[in-house]
């Protein structure tokens, strides 16, 4: 099986899907998602994962599956690790 796919990275479809698209600010989401708007930056700018927590946030706020936010980054995160160990 080929892992050599770079998946797609769940920050890069929270930044330009949902705070472009739906012409949310990091600020205004981070007010919805009851965060800081650091924590939407530094998500948005690929320096923090979504963790199982904030995809429930999201689920909450964006009418999206949890089970989405979480898969785009097991599978990023395993994309990772395989590249460290080949």
């Amino acid at each position: 099986m080929a892992y050599n796919r770079l998946p797609l990275h769940p920050e890069k479809v929270l930044a330009e899907v949902y705070t472009v698209e739906m012409e949310l600010n990091q600020t205004d989401l981070a007010k919805l998602c009851g965060c800081s708007p650091r924590k939407i930056n530094k998500i948005v700018n690929s320096n923090r994962g979504i963790s199982p927590t904030f995809a429930i946030a999201l689920e909450l706020v964006l009418c999206t599956r949890a089970e989405m936010w979480a898969r785009m980054q097991v599978e990023y995160d395993l994309w990772e690790a395989r590249q460290e160990v080949a």
